[in-house]
């Protein structure tokens, strides 16, 4: 609702700006109906039926049960297929973490100042490394790859064979 309120004050606030030049000659009704329109157009707008809020929310429901199967296609820089197994759970990005990545602290230079740093990774290294994404196979494998991949909820029908693939990911539903 706080939404809605925002959109009629903006509306409110657009239309007497634009009424400061001419709205002077216009009778009340005029001005009162043209306040009318703008309220009934902020109205109209919802928020919660918006196509890619609704994405967002289905890919969030699929990829938040830690016991889902999918399945991936992991590619060459050419783009050819180079494995092809079910997954187990998420396909997560390697610069993910469970930690902050900098970490205010103080200084006392003069005064008490506060300043932030870099911290430590996850791991307790610093720095960063290549990009890459991470996930566990059906088998329970750690898997982690630096190229291009396709993930699915549904296995994937190819027309190239890859050059690796794993007895499971022809039978995990």
């Amino acid at each position: 609702m706080s939404d809605l309120s925002t959109i009629l004050k903006i509306a409110s606030i657009v239309l007497a700006g634009s009424c400061l030049s001419g709205c002077e000659d216009l009778p009340q009704s005029n001005k009162n109906q043209q306040a009318e329109k703008a309220a009934a157009a902020a109205q109209s707008i919802k928020f919660d039926e918006n196509a890619e809020i609704d994405n967002i929310k289905r890919r969030l429901e699929l990829t938040a049960d830690p016991g889902k199967y999918g399945f991936i296609l992991l590619l060459n820089q050419a783009g050819q297929p180079i494995l092809y197994e079910g997954v187990k759970g998420k396909v997560t990005s390697g610069g993910k973490r469970l930690t902050p990545p900098d970490r205010a602290g103080s200084s006392w230079g003069g005064g008490q100042n506060t300043v932030t740093r870099a911290a430590a990774s996850d791991e307790g290294t610093w720095g960063s490394s290549s990009p890459y994404i991470f996930y566990w196979n059906t088998d329970g494998v750690y898997r982690q790859w630096d190229g291009g991949y396709l993930y699915s909820d549904q296995p994937i029908r190819l027309r190239v064979e890859p050059l690796v693939i794993t007895l499971q990911a022809a039978s995990v539903k």
